[in-house]
């Protein structure tokens, strides 16, 4: 029975080591908050995180054959949010001795997100699809783009539309040994190309930051201090210093 317990437990790490892997390569790819337009600041960025690791916990909690596999991966999945959480409220520069008080208000608005999440994919139906997109995007508006009042509608309405195709994507469609695998093909990010402002005009190109590119493969990690470090996922190397 230990024995049993033990190798439950080292199955979910494994398979918790690879969804994580995965999404955080997901998140960090540069056209976010480039090309995406997402801001570049820690809310935003914290969103964009959540809404990643939401999809995640909504495919676990739709496990029938294992739950409680399922449910020892959900454990940890959030125990390693709140940890990464923790390494990037130190890399904002905050007094150490109020880490975990800005912790405490990222968790409340964290639950804020999937709480809003989780009304509108509950409350609204494939029927009521006009509904649910619109309170998809009141989610996106509010926990991602801040409550912008100058917010783009044409940007909402892509981000609604890749809300929507994860969902579908990860929830339903990816196959049980896939998941189980870490296998997790979490398909394109959206087109952000001749985007129009709300008078139907085209809209500038965004702003390119150069400095966001990394060789390929390479990909930015941070220390439980709150430090940038470099990580190539293909062969696990990591250096200090930004790859050539």
């Amino acid at each position: 029975m230990h024995t049993k317990k033990i190798q439950e437990k080292s199955d979910s790490f494994f398979c918790l080591q690879r969804l994580n892997i995965i999404t955080y390569v997901a998140l960090l790819l540069s056209i976010w908050y480039n090309e995406g337009r997402i801001g570049r600041q820690f809310r935003p960025r914290h969103a964009m995180l959540t809404l990643h690791v939401w999809l995640l916990h909504k495919r676990l909690l739709a496990d029938t054959n294992d739950p409680h596999s399922s449910l020892l991966i959900q454990e940890e999945l959030f125990d390693i949010l709140w940890n990464n959480t923790r390494a990037r409220i130190r890399a904002e520069g905050v007094n150490e001795l109020t880490v975990n008080k800005h912790l405490k208000d990222v968790q409340q608005i964290t639950f804020q997100q999937c709480t809003h999440l989780d009304h509108a994919f509950s409350n609204f139906d494939t029927t009521s699809f006009e509904k649910r997109s619109e309170e998809i995007a009141a989610a996106i508006w509010m926990h991602i783009l801040l409550k912008d009042e100058e917010a783009y509608n044409d940007h909402i309405r892509r981000l609604t539309a890749y809300v929507e195709y994860q969902f579908a994507n990860i929830v339903h469609h990816l196959p049980e040994e896939f998941f189980r695998e870490g296998r997790i093909g979490w398909g394109n990010i959206p087109d952000f190309s001749n985007m129009i402002d709300n008078e139907g005009n085209p809209m500038d190109d965004a702003t390119i930051f150069e400095d966001d590119w990394l060789p390929e493969n390479w990909t930015r990690a941070i220390t439980e201090a709150g430090e940038t470090y470099y990580w190539d996922i293909k062969t696990s190397q990591s250096q200090w210093e930004r790859p050539a």
